[in-house]
């Protein structure tokens, strides 16, 4: 009979979690359990009651749960729907889906070097020197199939317009090796989410490369005074205070000796062997360097 003072009326809640009971049911058993396609949210519950009633329930108020000992053979549950208050005087309440979906495999583990990769350009003037993460693996767990997906873990760093080292607590991501990044959060433990990364980013200039010749040609030869260094500069990097001492290159005249020479010297040199401790060639520089020293007869005066 209709109760003209308090007519039923229905509520409309989208979107309901569903909680799963009795998981360690699976886990005992070295298994893990996976919901598909979202099946742990109901699209749409009904509730049928009073308008009193009605007018007193939110979202908040419908609970949904789902007993995973109550399994079926093709691996769904089914949800139980009430509520948090007033459930006596509820005439009805449904769900626009009645079970929960799962997919129940081995639990598996598998740990992963974690690669920094780095963003942007640092300021002009400037380069990356070392980048060194203060914990370089990361264990993940989770069902198999999606374990087995990974394909590697990193971490990205922006370093856009940087003039000095930085450091960062940088969130770990994981990637299928298509590159395509996995949802972490969804089936996938980390037994840690950030690492810090440390980028040391070095200041750079240019200097000229000089030399110095030793020694005297054989009898009716000279010196034209004519040398050519290419390059004759070199763009070198490393820090601050060890940067700061540096004004040229230099190559020892024991390394150019033209003692009873009768023709012109040429010598490569790997520029790297006359940098000072602390400094390094920038990134891209050739670390060769071609030197030409002339050398002619007398008589050809």
């Amino acid at each position: 009979m209709t109760n003209y003072q308090d007519p039923e009326t229905v509520l409309t809640v989208n979107n309901v979690p569903v909680k799963l009971l009795h998981t360690d049911s699976v886990t005992q058993e070295g298994k893990v359990c996976t919901v598909l396609n979202d099946s742990d949210t109901i699209p749409v519950v009904t509730v049928t009651a009073p308008r009193s009633v009605v007018d007193s329930l939110g979202a908040e108020n419908i609970v949904a749960t789902a007993d995973v000992e109550d399994i079926a053979a093709d691996n769904t549950v089914p949800i139980v729907l009430t509520t948090n208050k007033y459930s006596d005087s509820i005439t009805s309440i449904v769900g626009s889906t009645k079970r929960v979906a799962l997919s129940i495999e081995d639990l598996e583990q598998a740990s992963f070097t974690i690669e920094a990769a780095l963003i942007g350009n640092v300021a002009e003037g400037y380069e990356i020197g070392s980048i060194s993460l203060e914990q370089n693996q990361v264990r993940v767990k989770g069902p198999a199939s999606e374990v087995k997906r990974v394909n590697r873990a990193g971490v990205t760093v922006d370093v856009s317009g940087v003039e000095s080292s930085i450091s960062t607590n940088a969130e770990i991501h994981l990637y299928d090796e298509d590159g395509v990044d996995l949802d972490i959060d969804k089936n996938l433990e980390l037994n840690i989410d950030k690492v810090m990364v440390n980028v040391e980013v070095l200041p750079k200039k240019e200097v000229p490369i000089k030399i110095a010749v030793s020694g005297t040609p054989a009898e009716g030869y000279r010196l034209t005074g004519e040398t050519t260094v290419e390059p004759g500069r070199v763009t070198v990097t490393g820090r601050r205070a060890a940067l700061e001492k540096v004004t040229e290159i230099s190559i020892p005249s024991a390394e150019l000796n033209v003692t009873g020479r009768t023709k012109s010297l040429t010598k490569t040199f790997n520029i790297a062997n006359y940098l000072p401790d602390g400094v390094q060639l920038a990134e891209g520089e050739l670390d060769t360097v071609k030197v030409t020293v002339e050398i002619v007869a007398t008589e050809e005066e």
